[in-house]
């Protein structure tokens, strides 16, 4: 009794769940997605941009390896999905290290630009601004 109501949950669990067929392009859109999670995401509950540029970079890198490593092994088809691919990652990796960068600057001024800044200041006070 106890074995077949096991034998029911475990068909009842294979039912449920529909896994993708394994082929070459849902292999390489599971990477093409984690990269762009670690790309960045917005937390639910914070409101917060969540980041993980090294991860995303290592994903892209992989893809890179998988690229050089399929060459002359792909059909077009999915020659252009990994070029594609690669390209949209490699352009939106760059944006988001700037756009990072950029924000860890305001953030964080250097002490050069508190200097500038400091000295700008203290120029407008003086001119009656």
């Amino acid at each position: 009794m106890e074995q077949e109501k096991e034998q029911v949950n475990e068909n009842m669990t294979e039912e449920k769940i529909q896994l993708p067929p394994v082929t070459f392009e849902n292999f390489i859109f599971g990477l093409y997605n984690t990269a762009l999670f670690h790309l960045g995401f917005r937390d639910p509950e914070s409101g917060k941009i969540i980041r993980n540029l090294p991860l995303a970079r290592h994903t892209i890198d992989t893809l890179g390896m998988i690229q050089d490593k399929t060459k002359g092994n792909l059909t077009a088809p999915e020659g252009n999905l990994m070029d594609n691919l690669l390209y949209e990652l490699r352009m939106n990796y760059l944006r988001v290290a700037k756009q990072s960068e950029e924000e860890a600057k305001e953030e964080n001024p250097s002490e050069e630009e508190i200097k500038t800044e400091t000295e700008a200041e203290g120029q407008e006070k003086s001119m009656g601004g």
